[in-house]
């Protein structure tokens, strides 16, 4: 629903609900004021629906392109064409956050800070708040901007309390996170930990394993380990398009190894190796009985 459209629906709904109060007619064929209330109810839920319901697909195809597809272009075209035509303030500071988020995952570090302190935090729920802050730090953290960094840090220490029991874990896993990233320099090995903790495990999104590696390329600068760093990096800049880790990949890369060998294989292409792997297996030592799935499990 766009600005026009949502401007007429509610000089339709002002109309309908006026006739219902003002119009004999109504107040006859109602016993109470009760059926006018409900009508009323109706016709305001059903332009609340309106609303949400774009944005909520909205938000689904978004992450599609950013975590799946790594179209990041895409995604910015997308959520800036969103973002002029949205009806409302609320919605609108709700699409300046996923401009903010796209700015980023496209590099532009400085558009994506400069997107994220336009939000007015009364028109999003605190638990956007986290977001804000989160990706206010992950921009300033590629900008070396420290001071940006611990401000935003510092913001959501203070609001990680605030979220309710359901998002707490969402918002200490922010702050985890940022805290290992500030302190790489001083304690690489717990910085490790949290990555690995993080982003290892394989959820079917291509952006986590290049935020994984791109992390873990970090973790291997610090430790001046040019060959371990550039591993990551060429996964990184083999796979990631134009995602932003795959453009601050290129600038450190060493050149120590060859980047096409570290194309991610297709995950049909890995299943099928898999069942390869285990017939061998079953073949060759006979442990397992013809019916027996612990392989399938272990998958």
């Amino acid at each position: 629903m766009n600005k026009k459209q949502y401007t007429l629906y509610l000089i339709v709904y002002g109309i309908i609900s006026l006739g219902l109060i003002i119009t004999n007619a109504i107040f006859s064929y109602f016993d109470s004021w009760l059926g006018i209330f409900v009508v009323v109810s109706v016709g305001y839920f059903y332009i609340r629906y309106k609303i949400t319901a774009p944005l909520q697909s909205f938000a689904k195809r978004f992450n599609m392109m950013i975590d799946y597809d790594l179209d990041v272009e895409g995604a910015l075209s997308l959520v800036k064409k969103e973002y002029e035509n949205a009806p409302t303030k609320a919605i609108e500071s709700m699409f300046r956050l996923y401009l903010g988020m796209a700015y980023y995952y496209n590099g532009e570090y400085n558009e994506a800070i400069k997107t994220f302190n336009q939000i007015p935090l009364n028109k999003v729920n605190q638990v956007y708040h986290i977001l804000i802050f989160a990706f206010t730090a992950y921009s300033a953290y590629e900008l070396k901007d420290q001071e940006t960094f611990d401000i935003a840090l510092e913001r959501i220490e203070n609001a990680k309390d605030h979220v309710g029991k359901k998002f707490i874990s969402f918002a200490y896993g922010y702050v985890e996170v940022l805290n290992a990233m500030k302190n790489i320099e001083t304690n690489p090995e717990h910085y490790r930990e949290i990555i690995e903790k993080n982003y290892s495990k394989d959820d079917g999104y291509i952006s986590t394993k290049l935020i994984y590696n791109y992390r873990m390329a970090q973790y291997y600068e610090v430790l001046n380990n040019v060959e371990e760093m550039d591993k990551c990096l060429a996964a990184c800049i083999a796979n990631g398009k134009n995602h932003h880790v795959a453009l601050q990949a290129k600038k450190m890369f060493k050149n120590t190894c060859k980047v096409e060998d570290y194309i991610f294989k297709d995950s049909t292409e890995e299943e099928s190796t898999n069942k390869e792997d285990n017939l061998v297996i079953d073949q060759n030592v006979d442990l397992l009985e013809e019916n027996n799935k612990d392989i399938e499990e272990e998958k």
